[in-house]
C-alpha cells in the first residue's frame, strides 16, 4: 500500500490532468525555460495572464456551461522541445497545436459553453494567448507577447519584450511594452505605449494613439485607420521620411518638416532630420498629429 502511494506522488505536475465535471480545472503546473513559448488556445472564452510569484507556470481553466446543455470541453497539454501548448477542445475541434487552432464548423452555438484560462507566468517566458471569442488581458507577464482575439478586447500591459496584439472586433491597448509593437483590429481603437519602437498600428474603424520613448533599427512604420484620427508621439531625435494622405490643414507636427519645392497641399510628404525610415499615415476620415516626446 505504501508503494502504491509513493508511485502516485511521483507523477509529474506538468500534466493536462484528469478531466472532471468541476467548473475549475487545474490544467498545467511546471517550469518553462526562459525564451521558450507558452501557447494558450481556446475557441471561446477569456484569457487572463498575470506575473507569477515564482518560477512555476500555472494554468487554470474554467468551464462555463451554455444555455441548452453542458458541453464536453477537455484540455490538452502538448510539448514541442521546451515549448508548451495548452488547448481547450470541444467535440467539434478539428485541430489545436503549436501551429494553430481549427474549430471545425464556422457557426458558433451559444449552448456549447466556453473555456476561460487564468495563468500565472514568469517574466522570461514567451507567450501566445489566443481566443476565437473573448477578451485577452496580459499584465506584467512574459517577455515577447502575442495576444489575439477573433471578437473581444486585447490588453497587454507591461510585457518584457516585443508585442503583437490583434482583434477581429474590439479595442487593442498595449502599455509599457519593452520592445517593438504591432497592433491591429478590424473594428476598434488602438492605443500603444512602448519603451522602444518601432510601432505599426492598423484599424478598420477607430482612433490610433501611439507613444514611443525611443526607436531602434530603421524599420518603416505604418499607421492606418478607415475612420478616425491618428496621434503619434516619437522621440525628439526622430529622423524619417513622412508620407500622409491628409491635407495640410489636417496635419500637425512638432518636428521641423522639409517639404519638396512643389508639394501637394492635399497630401503631406517631407523629411524630418536626416530622413531614413518611412512613416506612413493614412486615415479615411480624421486628422494626423505627430508629437515630439518630452
Amino acid at each position: 500500500m505504501f508503494l502504491r502511494a509513493a508511485l502516485f506522488l511521483a507523477l509529474p505536475l506538468a500534466l493536462a490532468g484528469a478531466q472532471s465535471n468541476d467548473d475549475n480545472v487545474s490544467v498545467f503546473k511546471g517550469q518553462i525555460a526562459d525564451g521558450s513559448w507558452l501557447r494558450l488556445r481556446t475557441m471561446k472564452g477569456n484569457v487572463q495572464v498575470r506575473e507569477a510569484a515564482g518560477r512555476d507556470v500555472i494554468v487554470t481553466a474554467r468551464r462555463r456551461s451554455g444555455f441548452a446543455r453542458s458541453a464536453e470541453i477537455t484540455f490538452d497539454v502538448q510539448h514541442d522541445g521546451s515549448n508548451v501548448t495548452v488547448c481547450a477542445k470541444w467535440e467539434r475541434t478539428v485541430r489545436c497545436d503549436e501551429d494553430g487552432y481549427d474549430s471545425g464548423r464556422s457557426w458558433n452555438r451559444s449552448d456549447e459553453g466556453s473555456a476561460d484560462f487564468t495563468v500565472d507566468l514568469p517574466r522570461g517566458v514567451k507567450l501566445l494567448a489566443s481566443t476565437g471569442n473573448g477578451d485577452v488581458e496580459i499584465r506584467n507577464a512574459g517577455s515577447d507577447v502575442r495576444g489575439n482575439s477573433g471578437n473581444g478586447e486585447v490588453v497587454v500591459d507591461g510585457a518584457g519584450g516585443s508585442v503583437e496584439a490583434a482583434s477581429g472586433n474590439g479595442d487593442v491597448r498595449v502599455d509599457r511594452a519593452g520592445g517593438p509593437v504591432r497592433a491591429n483590429t478590424g473594428n476598434g481603437s488602438i492605443r500603444v505605449s512602448t519603451a522602444r519602437g518601432p510601432v505599426s498600428a492598423n484599424t478598420g474603424n477607430g482612433r490610433i494613439e501611439v507613444d514611443m520613448a525611443a526607436l531602434s533599427g530603421d524599420d518603416d512604420m505604418t499607421f492606418n485607420t478607415g475612420n478616425g484620427s491618428i496621434t503619434v508621439t516619437a522621440p525628439s531625435n526622430l529622423s524619417a521620411e513622412i508620407d500622409s494622405n491628409v491635407s495640410y490643414n489636417k496635419f500637425e507636427t512638432d518636428f521641423p518638416l522639409n517639404v519638396p519645392a512643389h508639394w501637394n497641399t492635399r497630401r503631406i510628404q517631407g523629411t524630418i532630420g536626416n530622413g531614413g525610415r518611412r512613416l506612413r499615415f493614412n486615415t479615411g476620415n480624421g486628422s494626423v498629429t505627430l508629437r515630439k516626446h518630452s
